[in-house]
């Protein structure tokens, strides 16, 4: 499966409920508890979900605005959806056309 279809699942099940455990997650999208993990930490680093009940390696999410701007994307089929997210486009755009009246210069 491609991980852009694993992370669109992903988000559907955060985005879907208030809270949700990573075995949740595991549960309704059939994907290795290791693969879920591991989108789910990058989601946290993104600020796409936040954890809002930590006890030991328990931990209960819950799903940012971002996250729905992201899933939005993703079924959009936005080339590249995280740097959407986070705005990079317009930075790396305004960056190549500074660049580039650069070397006309």
């Amino acid at each position: 499966m491609q991980a852009r279809l694993r992370l669109i699942r992903i988000l559907e099940v955060v985005t879907s409920r208030e809270l949700v455990a990573p075995s949740d997650v595991v549960v309704e999208t059939g994907l290795p508890r290791y693969t879920v993990l591991a989108y789910i930490q990058c989601l946290e680093a993104l600020g796409v979900v936040e954890p809002v009940y930590v006890k030991g390696s328990h931990k209960l999410y819950t799903a940012t605005p971002a996250a729905e701007k992201l899933l939005k994307a993703l079924r959009e089929g936005v080339k590249r959806p995280i740097e959407a997210l986070l705005g990079v486009e317009a930075v790396a755009s305004s960056s190549s056309a500074g660049a580039a009246a650069q070397v006309e210069a």
